[in-house]
């Protein structure tokens, strides 16, 4: 063997173990991605537990506190939607979704849920309005809220008001000048049902009744989560 033969040699072993590379990095990339897959998927999130009908009472107190406040002689009764009258005092909840690879399989989380509350008053001017906002605004200021958001967005002609708590809970006051209303309303973040079962499925929506009568402070006394 000459010596001008022996880097030729080493040349095409070097070539060979780089292509078994190149062609074994989609191959390991991809059984990473099953194995992280696997992990997370049989990893539950970590939400917090939460009786259903515990946060419904929570988040409607919370409404009714801004509510309460508004200055406007309106009471909106338990579970009406009216968008005609622009009236609305409601319960709902939402999936709760996991984050990460395992997203991908698009099915929500065992047990869990997201639940929030939302009203609405028709027929609100802008002068009654706006001081409804600042209101609201005290008021939550004064109750231990973090104010996130207090400005006109004058893209879609709305003035906002939105807040934050310890515990995951999130309100918000807004005055629509196109629809001559007011909107509001409050929510959770994500829990899991300690009483949840395999028998009430992955699809889950929690039974907590309709929600509590809403009272402006002009239009009576209130008890927070009645």
């Amino acid at each position: 063997m000459s010596e001008s033969e022996i880097p030729a040699k080493s040349g095409f072993k070097v070539v060979g173990i780089g292509c078994a590379a190149v062609l074994l990095a989609p191959v390991l990339l991809l059984v990473g991605v099953i194995v992280t897959y696997a992990i997370e998927r049989a990893i539950p999130e970590d939400y917090p537990d939460a009786k259903p009908e515990v946060t419904a009472r929570r988040i409607t107190a919370y409404s009714q506190e801004a509510f309460a406040v508004i200055g406007l002689d309106r009471t909106l009764e338990s579970n009406v939607y009216d968008m005609r009258a622009g009236n609305q005092n409601t319960l709902g909840s939402d999936y709760c979704y996991p984050d990460g690879l395992e997203s991908i399989a698009d099915e929500p989380e065992k047990g869990a849920y997201r639940m929030y509350h939302a009203w609405m008053v028709g027929k609100v001017g802008k002068r009654q309005g706006l001081e409804a906002l600042r209101r609201v605004h005290a008021r939550l200021k004064d109750t231990g809220w973090r104010i996130t958001q207090f400005e006109e967005d004058r893209g879609i002609r709305e003035w906002i008001v939105r807040a934050e708590r310890d515990g995951g809970y999130h309100l918000s006051v807004v005055w629509e000048a196109d629809y001559q209303r007011l909107r509001g309303g409050t929510g959770a973040s994500c829990a899991t049902d300690p009483d949840w079962t395999e028998e009430d499925g992955r699809y889950y929506e929690p039974h907590v009744g309709a929600p509590p009568t809403l009272i402006s402070a002009a239009a009576g006394p209130w008890v927070v989560g009645r």
